[in-house]
């Protein structure tokens, strides 16, 4: 119950260019449908550069060159192409984007957050993922005696106002001149 990725790329993220959720799917005629009402000419399983199984679907140059709406769809010369997970997945994901923007979803991950929050303190902090012992008993006693350490180190940054960890900068906002 982690976060969906959001799109990374620029224009899709300002609103101005048509992610894969503009275009009408259907998996059974195995086309799409773009928002100028054009029809894929192309649908093809292959595998991603990680080696995951995606559908690439290709819309025709000979549509997509005179289309009115080009500049919100591609930059491409020959054409518009969406790259899908499969059907399951990409079901799943068109269901949990907008989930993830309501107030009782982020009130619910707001505890996974805490959680994480806590396993990395203990991972980066205090070599959680390292057993300095053999044996099942041994390790379970560090376990225990590594979250007391955390849980006294939490209380001591509260009882002297100290932040758990620094507030990141961006690149960008480090070249920022102080003052």
């Amino acid at each position: 119950m982690g976060p969906v990725a959001t799109t990374s790329i620029h224009k899709q993220v300002s609103g101005d260019f048509f992610d894969n959720t503009r275009f009408t799917i259907d998996w059974d005629q195995h086309s799409a449908v773009c928002p100028g009402g054009k029809t894929s000419v192309q649908w093809r399983s292959a595998q991603s550069h990680r080696g995951t199984p995606v559908t690439r679907i290709r819309f025709a140059a000979r549509d997509c060159g005179p289309c009115d709406l080009r500049a919100s769809c591609t930059n491409a010369q020959n054409g518009r192409n969406l790259t899908l997970r499969p059907r399951i997945e990409h079901d799943i994901l068109q269901q949990a984007r907008p989930e993830q923007d309501t107030d009782q979803w982020q009130r619910r991950y707001g505890h996974r957050a805490g959680v994480e929050g806590t396993i990395s303190q203990g991972v980066l902090a205090f070599g959680l993922r390292r057993s300095r012992y053999r044996g099942l008993a041994k390790t379970r006693l560090q376990h225990q005696l590594t979250g007391a350490a955390i849980n006294l180190a939490r209380l001591d940054a509260w009882l002297t106002g100290r932040p758990l960890a620094k507030t990141r900068v961006s690149p960008f906002a480090a070249l920022r001149p102080a003052g």
